[in-house]
């Protein structure tokens, strides 16, 4: 277990930093329970908000991976006889497809456990194209951040309110990434950047769609050879040239729900020639036409 005096500091400053979140409009603090920001009127909010007022003692089952702040109070997470013990100003990243027992303690002073959270439900784009992180040494369970002055500043403005506006989404993906890309060398964190090699492969290709992307290229920027690339999409049920054009598929789709874009346009950038074969593919996977698609989401 990491010792507590190396973080006194940061943890201070992160506490500071997040302090004035307290008074945002609309958020229910003090209120028991979970409760999530993302598209309310008041703003929109990465992180979620966790309020107990008793000490509790739960079985938790985390499908996808969480990164937690811990505001006020104490936490602990027990994975079989292993244990971590973490206090206001510590952060952690419970890795996803994982049953721990959790115990949430109030602070003595004011009788209440605070925290906040954000579930990596999949990685943004710019990170699931950095190549992969080498395999690294796992020291049990262990969940426990290190915090540096540069993640402090990454996790306060993710904390932030963003206005609710069509952008808000996208920006807070940014800040997201900005906390992702400095947990990328932390071994407690390893867990957040465990994804499939498809979803990988559609990130990669989903940012250069146009590009006639083959096994040996694709096999190359991800460190593996290209029958290794084929053997553990093989493995996972999905064969490479369904992941290509579920990618260019996704950008097709993506042009034309936001509005503005032509079917002709949509096709060129998703790496189509023949806008006839764009629009059989299109239709084969979302069960309408291009043009249908567009002007549905258009009304």
């Amino acid at each position: 277990m990491k010792k507590a005096s190396a973080h006194d500091p940061l943890r201070r400053l992160l506490l500071d930093r997040l302090r004035p979140l307290a008074t945002v409009p609309g958020r229910p603090r003090k209120d028991p329970g979970r409760h999530d920001f993302s598209g309310r009127e008041s703003g929109w909010q990465v992180f979620s908000y966790c309020c107990f007022a008793t000490e509790r003692l739960v079985q938790v089952t985390v499908a996808r991976p969480v990164i937690g702040i811990v505001l006020a109070g104490k936490k602990e997470f027990w994975f079989g006889d292993q244990g971590q013990h973490f206090v206001a100003g510590d952060v952690f990243a419970l890795p996803g497809d994982t049953t721990v027992d959790a115990v949430n303690i109030p602070d003595e002073r004011h009788g209440l456990y605070e925290s906040l959270l954000v579930e990596v439900a999949s990685l943004p784009a710019s990170i699931a194209r950095m190549p992969a992180l080498p395999p690294g040494p796992r020291n049990g369970f262990d969940i426990h951040i290190t915090l540096t002055a540069d993640l402090v500043d990454a996790l306060a403005h993710a904390a932030t309110t963003l206005a609710t506006t069509k952008n808000a989404a996208v920006l807070g993906e940014h800040r997201l990434a900005e906390v992702l890309l400095l947990l990328r060398a932390d071994p407690a964190a390893r867990s957040l950047f465990d994804v499939p090699l498809a979803d990988r492969i559609r990130w990669m290709v989903g940012g250069d769609p146009t590009r006639r992307w083959t096994a040996d290229e694709l096999a190359d920027r991800l460190a593996m050879g290209a029958s290794t690339l084929r053997r553990r999409l093989t493995q996972e049920g999905t064969p490479l040239r369904a992941v290509l054009a579920a990618a260019r598929m996704n950008v097709a789709q993506d042009l034309l729900t936001q509005g503005g874009t032509s079917v002709t346009a949509a096709a060129e950038a998703a790496g189509y020639s023949s806008r006839s074969h764009f629009t059989r593919r299109f239709r084969s996977v979302y069960g309408n036409t291009p043009g249908e698609h567009r002007t549905r989401r258009a009304s």
